[in-house]
């Protein structure tokens, strides 16, 4: 048995859009479950999720096992029948419109780990906004391609940013070619700042609070009255995870103060539940 409280936190997807092949054994595995299990919900976790695509590409004679995560393979079924309306790439919000996934940055997490990661993966092709040509950006040596002596200039790569902006577009990179019949596309980690830190640590210190107050009254309840230290031993028994005596002890005084117990009268080193 699962119990939410136990899980750590994970990105939540609540308006995810699944292709109909997923939508189908989801929908029939729930039934199943339904059915065996009354009084029982299922809640998805789309971020925990693997699968395998399979991809065709023009300079590779068979077909390439893509192994992803759901994000990446939604992403990657936007392009399964054309780069668009228009043949130029999808932007950013054309493709959380067709994925369903409104967590922005985890969207180009997901479209850099396709388009920008390490070689052997950039299965997508990523076109910069500002890099597109126009008729009065490039300068009079840009567009004769010379320098400023006259003779001719090498063409330098454009280079790509590693952002991704509202109005860059995303296409089916058709030059895609590996060795490997099976290629792993790691999704690209969000890098946790301080602030997110010590926030992640508060929210695990107050739901800890509440194991230990949980494990207290469970031991109250069973003994109704213990000794202190019998009390402390039993808690760090039953806690799945380290915690100091001095925490316990204020989370004792807590529920005192709340009236689930109270000391024995005449015997401070000794606490009664109180019903």
């Amino acid at each position: 048995k699962m119990i939410f409280g136990y899980w750590p936190v994970y990105p939540k997807y609540p308006n995810i859009i699944l292709p109909s092949e997923l939508l189908a054994l989801r929908t029939k595995f729930e039934t199943y479950y339904n059915d065996k299990y009354q009084g029982r919900r299922i809640a998805w976790q789309y971020s925990l999720g693997n699968c395998i695509v399979k991809a065709t590409f023009p300079k590779s004679p068979a077909p390439k096992e893509l192994i992803v995560n759901v994000c990446q393979s939604l992403v990657l079924l936007c392009f399964r029948h054309d780069d668009g309306d228009d043949g130029l790439g999808l932007t950013l919000e054309e493709i959380q419109k067709r994925t369903g996934i409104e967590d922005r940055s985890e969207l180009e997490r997901v479209l850099q780990s396709l388009s920008m990661g390490r070689d052997g993966t950039r299965v997508l092709k990523k076109v910069d906004y500002d890099s597109l040509p126009t008729n009065t950006g490039p300068s009079l040596k840009a567009a004769t391609g010379k320098d400023g002596n006259g003779s001719p200039r090498k063409a330098k790569k454009p280079r790509v940013r590693r952002n991704v902006g509202p109005q860059d577009r995303f296409l089916f990179n058709a030059l895609f070619s590996s060795n490997q019949r099976r290629i792993r596309i790691t999704n690209i980690t969000m890098k946790e700042t301080s602030e997110e830190r010590t926030k992640t640590h508060e929210a695990v210190s107050k739901d800890r609070l509440y194991f230990i107050d949980a494990a207290v009254v469970r031991i109250m309840k069973a003994r109704k009255t213990i000794d202190h230290r019998m009390l402390i031993g039993e808690v760090l028994a039953q806690l799945k995870f380290p915690a100091a005596s001095a925490d316990i002890k204020k989370r004792i005084e807590s529920l005192i103060e709340r009236e689930y117990m109270e000391r024995v009268e005449g015997d401070i080193s000794k606490y009664k539940y109180l019903a």
